[in-house]
């Protein structure tokens, strides 16, 4: 389960700008709610369509000069990209652009077993095919070494990135990086693929040619780059996603058409922010992760459309394994959280493998976070070194976390809510102790995720003409995400399963409407709810059209009885986890001890259901609160009476052996002695 946050926007706020914009009260509420308040911040937001000068970001005039002059003196250059979705349509960009104005250009991407960026051989290599300037893009900012190594073998650098800069820069010819402290520059944003649109506006304007042309031919490209690198989908970033999407309904390349038709888009239909994040990046990013970026780049390069349909399909098979792969290693991560339950009660889920493909184990970290809503760090050992990759919240800072223990890694980087690492192979356990240390003393409560609402929707706004309104608000991402909302105190009236059970599909009665429901992070085995019971949803909403019916669907991102105290279950599952991790106060653990009165009622609830979920809600409803409730299955599973799963979210009562006499029960001896 998440934790929900409701957003309450002012309503005189929604009012005011109501009467400023014309704008109907339902998007009125949802800008309200994301702090857009007066006319002019709802018209940058919707109608912003100009990129600003690519001039005012720093060493931008010298990249011009340079390439400029490079492209004229016949100079051997080389793009020097990056494996993922971001760094493959970088390459392309600049690639396609330069080889259009005569340049001697070819490209380098290194694959993940390579590493990241920049490395000594591959320079060596370049340099012998010939290679004088090596433009990097999506990559270069921390470089140093190979920099100088580059420079010392006579070759020149060019950096284009958009990560963030470290305090010693590499020694470049040019740095365009909108980061750079010493930028001035409107927007700061971008995707590597953003920075490369940006330059070749620039190589544009200086040829007294048309900016906007540029525009027009790349920013198809450029929107498929900036959706999966998850960068803000504000400002500058909003006009290339938005017209982006416009223009690849019509694009002129032909491995990415095909492409985008292999991943479920007719022809004729409008392309989405969710389409190309779920449906499109993840393909061109499989080829980094599971084979080579060559065949991503085959698909951007295509030039027939037999090659356009050979690569994409090649990339749509790798796709197939990747998410695969992904869910074997999702199975064993359970696997280890079922065989080690107290893992999962630390403020940080910890898992390892061996061999695990580590170009998925982010996605598998994702996955975690979202079922578990816990901040993880998944690691891959390899042998003699192991590879990890984290995903947080907020409340627990993995870059913080790692920098506190850089002496255990070999090397880490990333960010508040994801991060990377490497390490020893033999210092696995020693970085996961020191891991554990560091969330003991630094982290208060117990992180859990967060699911952020606009607001609590009315019935009677449960509308085709408001679900329309929302497509203006798109593309979707982060930093405007879809909308979400709270519905209040509906009644489930029916279920039944959607593909093969895989997914539950269920109609509600909200106010006396009844809508069709979608949970997709449910099956339907594991709905834990019945017909006739109310409950709260967290849900966006889209228009189902099948065939001349327009009707408005909920699609479910969280669901809970009606009435649960969520504060009061998270505050007990923290003292829970306290409790198993041994850091509770004396003072407190006799307060722990159930009753035999709350011993028993907890065995007549097992009775009735075997959702774990469920069983929880029915112990709060008669004044068990989590706490308590883990504890009395703990002891019913000391005595072989229960045996739960979490990771499958099942309970289930155990045939009796005998009369189970509770006063030898060690869990309540432990209680008691500790709390002497």
């Amino acid at each position: 389960m998440n934790k929900w946050k409701i957003n309450a926007p002012d309503s005189a706020a929604v009012r005011s700008l109501q009467k400023e914009t014309g704008v109907s009260e339902f998007i009125c509420r949802i800008l309200a709610s994301r702090g857009i308040t007066t006319r002019a911040e709802a018209e940058s937001f919707f109608n912003g369509t100009e990129l600003s000068d690519p001039f005012l970001i720093k060493d931008m005039d010298k990249a011009v000069e340079v390439i400029t002059e490079a492209i004229a003196g016949g100079t051997h250059i080389t793009v020097y990209g990056d494996y993922d979705c971001d760094g493959v349509t970088s390459t392309y960009m600049l690639l396609n652009y330069l080889e259009a104005c005569g340049a001697e250009v070819n490209w380098y991407i290194p694959t993940r077993d390579e590493g990241y960026g920049l490395n000594k051989p591959a320079v060596e290599k370049l340099k012998k095919q010939g290679t004088e300037l090596i433009i990097t893009v999506d990559n270069g900012i921390s470089a140093v070494e190979e920099a100088a190594y580059i420079k010392e073998l006579g070759m020149r650098l060019l950096i284009t990135d958009h990560h963030q800069v470290p305090e010693v820069m590499p020694e470049a010819v040019a740095i365009v990086n909108p980061h750079r402290p010493d930028d001035n520059s409107p927007y700061k944003e971008f995707a590597g693929c953003g920075v490369v649109l940006k330059l070749l506006m620039a190589l544009e304007k200086s040829q007294e040619g048309d900016p906007d042309s540029v525009f027009s031919q790349y920013a198809d490209v450029a929107a498929i780059g900036t959706v999966a690198d998850i960068v803000r989908l504000d400002g500058e970033n909003r006009i290339i996603v938005r017209e982006g999407m416009l223009l690849l309904e019509k694009t002129d390349n032909i491995g990415l058409n095909r492409l985008l038709i292999m991943s479920g888009l007719p022809q004729g239909d409008a392309v989405t922010s969710e389409f190309l994040g779920f449906k499109v990046c993840p393909k061109i990013n499989a080829a980094g992760r599971f084979a080579t970026p060559q065949l991503a780049m085959d698909v951007l390069l295509a030039e027939t459309a037999n090659t356009a349909e050979r690569s994409s399909l090649e990339l749509c098979e790798l796709n197939d394994l990747r998410r695969k792969e992904e869910a074997a290693i999702v199975e064993q991560s359970e696997q280890q959280i079922r065989s080690d339950p107290d893992i999962l009660n630390r403020k940080l889920l910890i898992v390892c493998g061996k061999g695990w493909k580590h170009g998925v184990i982010g996605n598998v970290s994702s996955s975690l976070l979202h079922k578990y809503g816990k901040p993880n760090i998944v690691i891959t050992d390899e042998g003699e070194t192991a590879r990890g990759s984290g995903r947080s919240t907020e409340g627990l800072p993995l870059f913080e976390m790692l920098t506190a223990c850089s002496d255990k890694l070999i090397r880490f980087g990333g960010h508040p809510k994801a991060a990377g690492l490497t390490v020893a192979s033999d210092r696995i356990e020693e970085l996961r102790q020191a891991l554990y240390d560091y969330c003991d003393k630094n982290v208060s409560g117990s992180p859990v995720d967060v699911l952020e609402a606009d607001f609590e929707l009315r019935p009677e706004e449960v509308t085709l003409e408001n679900v329309e309104l929302i497509e203006n608000l798109e593309p979707f991402g982060e930093g405007n995400r879809e909308p979400l909302f709270l519905m209040r105190e509906c009644t489930i009236k029916s279920t039944r399963p959607l593909k093969d059970g895989k997914y539950v599909m269920f109609s509600v009665d909200f106010g006396g409407r009844e809508l069709k429901a979608i949970h997709f992070g449910s099956t339907f085995e594991g709905f834990e709810f019945s017909v006739g019971d109310k409950v709260d949803l967290l849900a966006n909403l889209a228009v189902n059209e099948y065939r001349d019916s327009r009707t408005v669907n909920v699609y479910v991102r969280d669901a809970m009885f009606s009435g649960f105290d969520q504060n009061r279950y998270f505050a007990a599952k923290a003292a829970y986890e306290e409790y198993r991790c041994g850091h509770v106060e004396p003072r407190l653990l006799c307060r722990m001890a159930p009753t035999t009165e709350e011993n028993r009622a907890v065995y007549d609830i097992l009775r009735l259901t075997g959702s774990l979920s469920k069983a929880v809600t029915m112990a709060e409803r008669r004044g068990i609160n989590y706490c308590k409730f883990r504890i009395v299955l703990d002891i019913f599973e000391e005595f072989g009476l229960a045996a739960y799963d979490i990771t499958r979210n099942s309970v289930r009562l155990l045939p009796p052996k005998g009369k189970a006499d509770f006063s030898r029960s060690r869990v309540l001896a432990g209680l008691r002695q500790a709390a002497e």
